[in-house]
């Protein structure tokens, strides 16, 4: 190494043979550099050193710049012992910030997307879904859900798979099911398509296993978990931008139709909110055609403006 500045090699120069006090300024600018107890013993170390070559030397301006180059050496020497634990330890402490921070993927009303999860699952959101999971998995792969989720787990039996709405855990290793969860909503429906599936509603509930075909009915009101068999083509047709009602409270098909078109529809009448209904749309028909349809049924007017439908009882 060489220096550049003439000016700062004589300083250090009129240092190494200055007075006392000057010698003691010297020391004192070394004792200044402080990066870490090792490198600080290892630093004491090569001062003595450097010092006992200075008292040897201190007469002979021929080595002078080597003092100073043994002086440049140690700083080099221990910048590069700290660096590399700090670089290996800012590598480490990355990894560990990363795996603890939260990804949160949102749809809006009216959208559809896919999720790839770290360990390669794969889940496709409704509109008006929230899905939050960890960027890193550990022993757990724990994700959560507030809306509608078809999940297509990848199999590994070490480490379960457990998906939480609300007080309701779903836990399994390998499989393809549905979770219809939105927080607004009464209950809580996980179907499964494939495999095996635990779910768990909670305390005061009770755990039932399910075999493909089957659902678990979680009714938040009263922490009850009940288990039926459903149509699962039925329940994952939204993915393929279908709709099966079977039976089913006009409130409920409303909702399922804002979260699909991104409308608002009113429905001012309580009789007719409960009035259950039965019908499938598997054409493409759009939000207005729909509306046509349910119209249709002697009980119940129509009026829209734009994005805004209002659904009100014939008298």
């Amino acid at each position: 190494m060489q220096f550049q500045n003439a000016r700062k090699e004589s300083e250090i120069l009129e240092l190494i043979e200055g007075t006392e006090r000057d010698r003691r300024r010297l020391s004192e600018l070394l004792d200044g550099i402080c990066v870490g107890a090792e490198v600080d013993a290892m630093a004491d170390g090569m001062r003595e050193q450097v010092w006992a070559d200075v008292r040897m030397r201190i007469r002979r301006r021929g080595l002078r710049l080597r003092i100073a180059r043994y002086a440049a050496a140690a700083v080099v020497a221990a910048c590069a012992v700290c660096g590399s634990w700090l670089l290996g330890g800012f590598h480490t402490e990355n990894r560990l910030v990363a795996a603890a921070q939260p990804v949160s993927v949102s749809t809006p009303l009216g959208v559809k997307s896919d999720v790839v999860l770290p360990d390669g699952s794969r889940v496709r959101l409704n509109g008006g879904t929230r899905i939050v999971y960890p960027a890193l998995f550990g022993d757990e792969r724990r994700v959560e859900v507030d809306g509608e989720a078809y999940f297509e787990v990848e199999h590994d039996a070490r480490k379960p798979f457990v998906v939480v709405t609300g007080q309701v855990a779903s836990t399994v290793l390998g499989t393809t099911f549905n979770v219809h969860a939105y927080s607004e909503d009464e209950d809580f429906q996980i179907t499964l398509a494939t495999g095996s599936l635990l779910v768990d509603g909670g305390p005061g509930s009770r755990c039932v296993r399910l075999r493909p075909g089957e659902q678990a009915f979680f009714e938040k009101s009263f922490g009850l978990l009940s288990l039926r068999r459903v149509n699962v083509e039925h329940v994952l047709s939204w993915c393929e931008d279908k709709l099966y009602f079977q039976a089913e409270p006009l409130e409920a098909i409303a909702r399922s139709l804002e979260r699909q078109f991104n409308v608002d529809i009113l429905i001012a009448d309580e009789q007719l909110r409960k009035t259950c209904f039965t019908g499938e749309f598997v054409d493409g028909e759009n939000i207005h055609e729909i509306m046509r349809i349910i119209s249709a049924d002697s009980r119940i007017l129509c009026r829209s403006h734009k994005n805004r439908f209002e659904l009100y009882r014939n008298r």
